[in-house]
């Protein structure tokens, strides 16, 4: 559909106009901003945003169509309701490649009738690699009062030195990432530790290309904070409400939490069982008994994988105690990690948990096992043999998700 005139702008030779995609935050169940997304035409044929760059004749040529449909956007975003919410704006490459087309960026925005506060100016990842003055435009557009995203991080060569150097208050993940997640367990892992990795940098996650049912419930599991996709809301001129998208996310959510309180009562059950098989192996090792009669209690769960005992310095004392039921054949592969005789685990959480409060059982964070790179949580507890302190731990299975 050909935007009104009313709705268009003019720049050499292309017609301008926007659709805004809903940016939803999944804790707050509401819209709290939008993407200001290019529909260009060119003697009535349509433009994808690239093409319409593509057309500028020069870098300045094209950092004055930035600017120019920049003013565009906040000029039609400044014509409908939108309290409390951000309007995002695409950033080309030539707007951040010197300080006074920052600065140029930075007055039109304003003059267009919107407060810094109140933008968040997107950065394509892809730019990180070759715009050597980037980093001192970002600074200067941090300083006038925007907010910083990166776009598409994870697409190609995604590198976490650009991104961190940036100091950006959100990143959005490329719909790449959440593609692969919904269809392999490893990667939906990855992107749970990637969000986490990115709250440690003081970023929130925008996970985009949320298109079906299953990749809300895979944006859900992963922690992001907020959420954009044609599943969310297509993009329009008149983006939809509230109150048409938040029964879809809710519906979604409610899944989710019925199927992690199943699995919940399941891993319940497993750990207590777990648990309450460690504390008499323990008993059973303070009162003497050899390591291998007190721990069998222990190695005939079904989901322990392995149990092991290390000193005060967290050295490992002989070989591992392996599960006493049927198990996968070892992988050969992985024949060098098997002996972990006089291993030394005083980095691991466990044991600094242990060690610290002697006598309270610890449960360590899911975690890849270097023994047999298997997921397991690790149960601890400093007791003391023969009057020396000691470690106790079992190595038990979680399935992945």
């Amino acid at each position: 559909m050909t935007p009104s005139a009313l709705t268009t702008t003019t720049f050499a030779g292309l017609s301008l106009g926007s659709h805004f995609q809903p940016i939803y935050s999944l804790p707050h169940r509401r819209t709290v901003g939008m993407e200001a997304l290019l529909r260009a035409r060119h003697h009535n044929n349509p433009l994808s945003p690239p093409d319409a760059y593509l057309a500028m004749d020069s870098m300045e040529q094209r950092h004055q169509l930035d600017l120019a449909v920049c003013q565009h956007h906040v000029q039609h975003f400044n014509s409908f309701p939108h309290e409390n919410r951000w309007l995002f704006l695409n950033m080309d490459a030539a707007s951040l490649a010197l300080p006074a087309r920052a600065e140029a960026l930075a007055r039109t925005i304003i003059q267009s009738g919107l407060p810094p506060s109140s933008v968040v100016l997107e950065v394509p990842e892809h730019a990180l690699e070759s715009q050597e003055g980037l980093v001192e435009c970002v600074k200067l557009l941090r300083q006038a009062g925007f907010l910083i995203a990166i776009d598409d991080f994870g697409v190609n060569h995604s590198n976490l030195d650009r991104v961190c150097m940036l100091e950006p208050d959100l990143v959005k993940f490329d719909r790449n990432l959440l593609r692969s997640a919904a269809s392999q367990s490893r990667t939906r892992n990855l992107l749970s530790r990637l969000v986490h990795l990115m709250h440690e940098i003081g970023a929130l996650v925008v996970e985009e290309g949320i298109e079906t049912e299953k990749d809300v419930l895979v944006a859900l599991e992963s922690g992001c904070d907020l959420v954009q996709g044609y599943y969310i809301s297509r993009p329009h001129e008149q983006p939809e409400s509230d109150a048409i998208i938040t029964p879809r996310i809710d519906a979604r959510w409610d899944e989710l939490m019925v199927r992690e309180l199943l699995k919940r009562k399941l891993t319940r059950r497993q750990l207590e069982l777990a648990r309450q098989s460690f504390v008499q192996t323990a008993i059973a090792l303070m009162q003497g008994a050899p390591f291998l009669h007190a721990a069998t209690p222990m190695l005939n769960m079904p989901d322990v994988i392995r149990c092991f005992l290390l000193d005060s310095a967290g050295r490992q004392i002989g070989k591992n105690l392996n599960s006493l039921q049927p198990l996968a054949p070892e992988d050969p592969r992985l024949a060098p990690l098997t002996d972990t005789t006089g291993a030394i685990w005083s980095r691991r959480a466990y044991f600094q948990h242990a060690i610290d409060q002697p006598g309270v059982l610890y449960m360590s964070e899911p975690y890849l096992s270097m023994t047999d790179t298997r997921n397991c949580v690790t149960l601890s507890m400093a007791i003391e043999i023969d009057e020396a302190m000691h470690v106790l731990c079992a190595d038990v299975l979680v399935a992945r998700n």
